[in-house]
């Protein structure tokens, strides 16, 4: 099962970003946001890779949303990166993934939706706390 070509994302306004299907490979894909443009990309890849063999094997699985801004004196990139990695070990049950999951939307966005975040935990996050 793959996702479709086009994913209709919102963003923190609640506004559609719409992210087509430029490139495909062995490992994932590449979209690119529709309202952007080429000098200026917002792009977004969905990635997956195995590492280790047998027992101890893991599964990591990469959704990682990039943006060029134009910038003095050359454009910059800034880029934001989500990682699953997945032992393939029964003792990982789906409850245990989606609890985290959870926890780290709850952690980002202050446990709001995306539209009525303050963001208090991202910046303090950028402040360098820990």
């Amino acid at each position: 099962m793959a996702f479709s070509a086009n994913l209709t994302l919102d963003d923190a306004s609640g506004d559609d970003v719409v992210y087509s299907l430029i490139k495909t490979n062995g490992d994932g894909t590449t979209r690119i946001d529709t309202a952007s443009t080429l000098a200026l990309p917002g792009q977004m890849s969905i990635k997956h890779s195995v590492t280790g063999k047998g027992p101890s094997a893991v599964d990591r699985h990469l959704v990682q949303f990039s943006r060029t801004v134009s910038a003095s004196p050359a454009d910059v990139q800034v880029v934001a990166n989500f990682t699953l990695a997945v032992p393939r070990n029964v003792a990982v049950t789906q409850e245990i993934l989606f609890d985290m999951l959870y926890n780290m939307y709850d952690f980002l966005l202050d446990g709001s939706a995306p539209a009525q975040t303050s963001g208090a935990n991202v910046i303090a996050l950028l402040r360098g706390e820990s």
